[in-house]
């Protein structure tokens, strides 16, 4: 009996998925587990069929069958859930199905993948989703659950909805903008992941892990968007955190954009300072973590 963890991820072919399966997949990770499983609720995606060429394990569920969600997940030590917030009927579900004093599952990474939001002093209907099912997940006492937090998708906050817009060089921060944000790259968070449920035993993975592939204030950004040639002449505004926070609050949106523009604000999506960048990436040896001025120069060419 090998005593190398069998490993399963559902939402395994989304965007952050792939990146973990990818990572999994790779032959220096490859040694370090039994098998890979892949959770899906169907086996058509072109995807599936070249991971298995790799050794990778499809196990199918209907989403809404309790009893194939139980049987999929049969013999996995380590889950990984990378599915998208709207799925909550699903994830209910799974979160009942390893919450089972008969379920097999001993580290479970539930779909957080973001800011740290057990730090807000407000509510908002996604995080509360969350919380409810880590709740709901915790309720079988040896299962050991930890919560991976990258600070923001690097990819994904340059852009208009943070207030930053490079196509016209207009900026709108939120209170001073000086203070520091975590980015991490979806390539990196899935390597980051991969690495830590390979190199990590169940019984020393810790309760949560913080990433930060870079960090850089919104005014540096600015700065180095007009530095690149990726964005015209930089006019900076800014508007009042706690004006901008009060009237997001009192206005609630599914959207959390406007959420996260005023935690940017108030140093809240800063891991710098006790990230496990090290932990999961020692001296960088394993890669090299992509920088805002690395998204930047990529912006630039486009």
């Amino acid at each position: 009996m090998s005593s190398l963890p069998v490993i399963a991820i559902a939402g395994g072919t989304g965007t952050l998925g792939k990146e973990v399966v990818s990572a999994l997949l790779d032959p220096q990770l490859r040694s370090k587990y039994q098998e890979l499983i892949i959770l899906t609720r169907s086996t058509d995606a072109e995807q599936l069929a070249e991971w298995g060429k790799q050794g990778a394990t499809v196990r199918k569920y209907g989403a809404e069958d309790d009893q194939s969600i139980a049987d999929a997940l049969s013999g996995v030590d380590i889950l990984i859930n990378t599915i998208a917030s709207r799925d909550d009927g699903f994830k209910s579900k799974l979160a009942a199905a390893i919450a089972s004093p008969t379920s097999s599952v001993k580290l479970y990474l539930p779909s957080e993948f973001g800011v740290d939001h057990y730090l807000h002093d407000f509510q908002h209907p996604e995080w509360d989703k969350k919380k409810a099912h880590f709740e709901a997940a915790a309720r079988r006492k040896d299962l050991k659950i930890c919560r991976v937090f990258p600070g923001l998708f690097l990819e994904h906050s340059i852009g208009p909805w943070y207030g930053l817009d490079p196509k016209t060089g207009k900026y709108e921060v939120i209170g001073t903008g000086t203070n520091p944000v975590s980015f991490t790259s979806i390539p990196d968070i899935g390597k980051a992941v991969a690495s830590a449920v390979a190199n990590i035993s169940i019984t020393d993975f810790p309760q949560n892990l913080y990433l930060s592939g870079d960090s850089a204030t919104l005014k540096e950004i600015a700065d180095m968007l007009a530095a690149s040639g990726a964005a015209p002449a930089v006019e900076i505004s800014s508007l009042d955190l706690e004006e901008f926070k009060a009237k997001t609050i009192a206005t609630p949106d599914l959207d959390p954009a406007s959420y996260l523009r005023f935690l940017m604000a108030e140093g809240k999506i800063d891991n710098r300072d006790g990230n496990d960048n090290e932990l999961v990436n020692p001296g960088e040896e394993l890669w090299k973590w992509k920088t805002v001025e690395d998204q930047i120069e990529i912006m630039a060419k486009e």
